[in-house]
């Protein structure tokens, strides 16, 4: 079954996104951008079931309308190394293939976590995110740039 997806990028929450692997993540497609909503603390799932979120979300952007990803943390407190890594590696898929791959919504603690594995905001190394507090903003930026 293929996602449904949202059309509307002043929705600061998802609307009518398909949520698979056991609800990890939610799905909205705004113009050529993927958001998806990580559904609740990344702790709370087994490996598995990140790793089929992973995969699902991955062959998203294999899809040819599908340009740039946003990570919204706005229902998450927490999440893991294992998950960290699968983040990263979304990212690089999108940068490689000449998108943009922006997180939003970050709580204090992640925001710590990613700076401790100097994974954000350090133009020191060759991979890093710069965070926006909300999802509109994330989306905003990258029409801008669009245009």
């Amino acid at each position: 079954m293929k996602p449904t997806y949202s059309s509307d990028p002043t929705l600061d929450r998802p609307t009518n996104g398909l949520a698979m692997s056991d609800a990890v993540f939610q799905y909205d497609q705004i113009g050529d951008i993927l958001v998806v909503t990580a559904q609740g603390d990344l702790f709370q799932y087994r490996y598995e079931d990140l790793r089929n979120g992973y995969n699902d979300t991955y062959r998203m952007l294999l899809d040819e309308t599908i340009k740039h990803l946003v990570f919204d943390f706005a229902a998450v407190g927490h999440f893991g190394s294992s998950f960290i890594g699968m983040l990263i590696k979304l990212a690089q898929k999108v940068r490689k293939d000449g998108g943009e791959a922006l997180l939003c919504s970050l709580t204090d603690d992640m925001r710590e976590v990613l700076q401790n594995l100097m994974l954000l905001e350090n133009v020191k190394t060759d991979f890093f995110w710069v965070p926006f507090d909300t999802r509109a903003e994330a989306i905003a930026r990258l029409q801008a740039n669009a245009g």
